[in-house]
């Protein structure tokens, strides 16, 4: 069975760290704000590349924006 993602809180985290709208991150890493908001109220699963693209647009290591156990 396959683990669910949910990165909403580290993701929210991390671009108010780096002082960026959604709308912004969303430029800067090719990804719908729509989707920004969507990943931040975990109401999607991002995919394991949109996480990288939101990564590397935050200039965060990926396994950042996963969540701590």
């Amino acid at each position: 069975m396959q683990e669910v993602v949910k990165i909403g809180t580290q993701l929210r985290a991390a671009r108010e760290r780096a002082l960026l709208t959604q709308e912004e991150l969303g430029t800067q890493a090719g990804v719908q704000p729509l989707t920004i908001s969507r990943i931040e109220t975990d109401k999607v699963e991002p995919r394991y590349s949109t996480i990288r693209k939101l990564a590397k647009a935050l200039g965060v290591e990926p396994t950042e924006l996963l969540p701590k156990e």
